[in-house]
């Protein structure tokens, strides 16, 4: 991977825990009634989503007390973002019951799901940055699934009280609109959790379903954003990913993370001017994040040291696990001739995943005359891969 990418900062899996790992499986049932102008694809597709939200409420709560037994206090909001990444669907059951009274056909699904505690140790162990990015994107993903499952209702009392054939034709076109709109957060939700699974063919299978999302409904901003995610950091592919994330922009001009991983493509693509200006986007939308603060004190070691350990510190002070600021300071201390410090740093954003500090403090043990020290590092440096 190119050195300008960051790599995303996680921290270590919690340590000292005595709660060994298992599977826990949960049923869930879900049911929707289809009027005449819904497929009926679509209809178990929502009877799913149900039973999928009842599931992921039994699962909730078990969740909610494993954390505390990992000495880690998870809010509500984390807890349902949770439950949606991690539940694993096993089986599902459809059943079509017809509904008299209603004059329609009423979908019954039933699933059998399972959450892995390593997965929700996974979670535990992540940023603070990246928890917050993940239920303010799962947020607003519900409360569009919550503003659709409106529309269908309102959709629906107005197909009951139609008799005009012609108003018919347009409530038909309104729900196929619908439809789409839905399916493409379904498919969206579904590439999430492929990504999960961590294997080569799910990752292909996550970049269909996020491509098959947004060729449903072109403006949706979280599938671009999920699958600029994945260019940006697995395959390297800069320029797809920028455009993706381009787009994201567009469609949410004020999420600060758009701008934070548009500014990372930048940077890799050469375009370091427009990569600080949307760095500076970032941390003007949210003040409180630290990775944008860190890529510009990576920007400044060239140009300017002491912006460096201005935005480096800042970083840190945000994120103490934040080594691309580490490893900025450390470059910026190393400018300077203070090498004693750069090495510091340099050793620190090391064990926190930064290969590149390799080369660092090969250079600091060279400066400082402990040849044999130096040459250990760099070669290292030249075998070991940036990151990780």
């Amino acid at each position: 991977m190119k050195k300008f990418l960051a790599a995303l900062i996680v921290g270590s899996l919690l340590s000292g825990s005595t709660v060994s790992a298992e599977v826990r499986n949960y049923d869930g049932v879900g049911e929707y009634i289809m009027s005449d102008f819904e497929t009926p694809d679509v209809a178990k597709q929502r009877a799913k989503l149900y039973a999928e939200r009842n599931a992921q409420e039994k699962a909730g709560v078990y969740i909610k007390s494993y954390s505390r037994t990992s000495n880690f206090e998870l809010v509500d909001d984390e807890i349902i973002t949770m439950t949606n990444g991690i539940l694993k669907v096993i089986s599902v059951d459809y059943k079509m019951i017809p509904m008299e009274e209603y004059g329609g056909i009423m979908y019954r699904a039933t699933i059998l799901a399972s959450i892995d505690t390593d997965k929700v140790d996974e979670w535990i162990s992540k940023g603070v940055a990246e928890r917050e990015s993940l239920v303010e994107k799962n947020l607003e993903l519900q409360r569009r699934l919550d503003e659709q499952e409106k529309l269908i209702a309102e959709l629906k009392i107005k197909a009951e009280k139609s008799k005009n054939p012609s108003a018919d034709e347009k409530l038909k076109q309104e729900f196929a609109e619908a439809d789409k709109i839905f399916m493409s957060n379904i498919k969206l939700e579904e590439g999430n959790r492929l990504v999960l699974l961590n294997a080569d063919w799910s990752y292909k299978m996550a970049v269909d379903a996020w491509s098959e999302a947004i060729e449903l409904n072109p403006l949706n901003a979280l599938a671009y954003e999920a699958r600029g995610y994945y260019y940006l950091y697995y395959t390297e592919d800069y320029a797809e990913s920028f455009n993706d994330y381009n787009q994201a922009v567009k469609l949410r001009p004020n999420v600060a993370d758009n701008y934070y991983y548009r500014g990372l493509c930048r940077l890799n693509l050469g375009d370091i001017d427009k990569a600080k200006k949307d760095f500076e986007r970032a941390i003007n939308l949210n003040p409180q994040m630290s990775a944008p603060y860190g890529e510009l004190a990576f920007i400044y070691t060239s140009i300017d040291p002491l912006k460096t350990f201005e935005f480096a510190d800042r970083a840190i002070e945000l994120d103490a696990r934040n080594w691309r600021a580490i490893y900025s300071r450390g470059l910026a201390y190393f400018n300077m001739h203070n090498y004693e410090a750069a090495l510091e740093d340099g050793k620190r954003a090391l064990d926190l995943g930064c290969g590149d500090a390799y080369q660092l403090i090969g250079d600091c043990y060279g400066m400082l005359g402990n040849r044999d020290e130096a040459e250990k590092y760099w070669e290292l440096a030249r075998i070991r891969p940036a990151f990780g």
